[in-house]
């Protein structure tokens, strides 16, 4: 079975995606953005391949979970799910990017550059 990486994975379409992948007998690693958001996932994280954390919005904090999966090993598969939700106004990432779908976008293209797959 494949190795699968999922971003984004403890709610919503990442968890659901999670869930399935890993009910078919896929080997799975999960992604929260916090110590607080993984341990929601408490149920499912001892059951996956691996759990990293880290802020996407952060370009220190992506790299690390770039790190922190590949001390794991390589991946078949990357499935980008986390998302920077919009703000009634202009956000700031961590970096001093807006927060918006284009700071999303780069994240995607730092974390494939960096994750061995």
């Amino acid at each position: 079975m494949s190795r699968i990486f999922i971003t984004g994975s403890t709610d919503g379409l990442g968890l659901a995606a999670a869930r399935t992948l890993m009910k078919e007998g896929h080997d799975v690693v999960l992604h929260a953005r916090s110590r607080e958001r993984a341990a929601a996932i408490s149920e499912i994280s001892s059951a996956a391949l691996g759990l990293v954390i880290g802020d996407l919005a952060s370009a220190t904090e992506t790299r690390s979970i770039a790190e922190q999966v590949n001390a794991i090993g390589r991946m078949d598969a990357v499935i980008h799910n986390a998302g920077i939700y919009l703000e009634r106004s202009r956000g700031e990432t961590p970096d001093g990017h807006a927060n918006d779908l284009g700071a999303a976008r780069a994240v995607s293209w730092a974390q494939r550059s960096a994750i061995k797959a």
